[in-house]
């Protein structure tokens, strides 16, 4: 979120000259249009817009936010079940950040609902999940049809995949905006879903449960420190706090350098999480979490720029301890700094061969 110097200079920005096709690419790539949103209302600022750029904003995140309270309705009714189950669980990833440390989870969007299991709970939860409408399988947004796939769990899956096949449910609600309106692009990509002729739109909620928070990790590093918290107005099972930090500083880093998805998004979210929680972070449990899983060189670089972007309260010696030894062998998980791989914007340079 934003200090009170970030505020005085976005309202200079916004008087200005600004590139804002550029501007909203990157923001929707991001998902980072309704927290742009809402600073824009909170700053009284909606006037300064030019109207195509406010129309932008506000269809978009309409479209967002339908999608994101069908989850959070979908995520009571299945956090339900699985207390009626007796599974142990815990809400992890983009809905535990967004309710714990945002002034509104809606500004929060999360592609899918993401909850950990313990292994042995995996197949009663998924033939509780089918039971109540959830199936594996594929949303075509062109249509608005899905197709079942089902998917059976081996023990192959439970001793070396970190999580099940995905389970989806398609919503039919209303829609916030007008079809005709919508580009392609946002029903394609980033908000899946399809419009109905009768004027309703049927939004598919994505829902991972992850039996371990990589291949090979001891379940001791898996559950520690879970616990209750008081979310969204009940008392949910949550990741704790030092494990959402680096759990989502190691996935930034991975998913930018491996799967080339560029979640700036998730900057503000490790920003947030110290922000909010920095009396409660285990640092030293940080420091021997990294060292055991090779994580040194990502957690470095993704909490060094947090620092230097956004003046987040990160202990010094700890991103001193983390970072790399030039006198030693070189990491093989040191792919360099995450910040190119975030703001780069290609462009083709002329050049004359000597």
């Amino acid at each position: 979120m934003l200090a009170k110097s970030d505020d005085r200079r976005m309202k200079r920005l916004l008087e200005g000259e600004l590139d804002w096709p550029f501007i909203l690419w990157r923001a929707e790539t991001y998902q980072t249009l309704p927290v742009l949103r809402h600073h824009i209302d909170r700053l009284g600022l909606e006037q300064s817009l030019l109207d195509y750029v406010r129309d932008y904003i506000e269809n978009w995140s309409a479209l967002s936010e339908a999608r994101s309270i069908e989850q959070y309705r979908e995520l009571g009714r299945l956090l339900g079940l699985l207390e009626e189950m007796g599974a142990e669980y815990y809400l992890m990833k983009g809905a535990a950040i967004a309710g714990l440390v945002y002034p509104d989870p809606l500004i929060r969007p999360m592609q899918d609902v993401d909850i950990m299991i313990k292994p042995h709970h995996a197949r009663r939860v998924q033939k509780a999940m089918y039971g109540v409408g959830y199936k594996h399988g594929v949303f075509d947004p062109k249509d608005g049809r899905f197709h079942h796939m089902f998917r059976r769990i081996t023990r192959n899956t439970l001793r070396h995949k970190p999580a099940l096949h995905s389970f989806t449910k398609v919503a039919r609600i209303p829609a916030p905006i007008s079809g005709s309106t919508t580009p392609r692009e946002w029903r394609m990509r980033q908000i899946k879903c399809a419009f109905n002729a009768d004027g309703s739109m049927s939004m598919p909620v994505f829902v991972d449960f992850h039996i371990s928070l990589s291949a090979g990790m001891d379940s001791e590093d898996v559950w520690r420190g879970a616990i209750a918290r008081s979310l969204l107005g009940r008392e949910v099972n949550v990741q704790s706090i030092t494990s959402m930090l680096w759990f989502s500083a190691a996935r930034l880093y991975q998913e930018a350098f491996e799967h080339h998805t560029l979640k700036l998004q998730m900057l503000g979210d490790i920003d947030r999480l110290v922000a909010v929680f920095e009396d409660e972070i285990d640092w030293a449990e940080f420091l021997y979490l990294a060292e055991k899983y090779s994580l040194r060189a990502p957690l470095y670089y993704v909490l060094e720029q947090t620092c230097r972007l956004n003046g987040t309260p990160i202990p010094q010696e700890v991103i001193a301890l983390l970072g790399p030894d030039q006198k030693s062998r070189p990491d093989d998980k040191d792919w360099g700094d995450i910040l190119p791989q975030l703001l780069s914007r290609t462009i083709a340079n002329r050049f004359k061969l000597a």
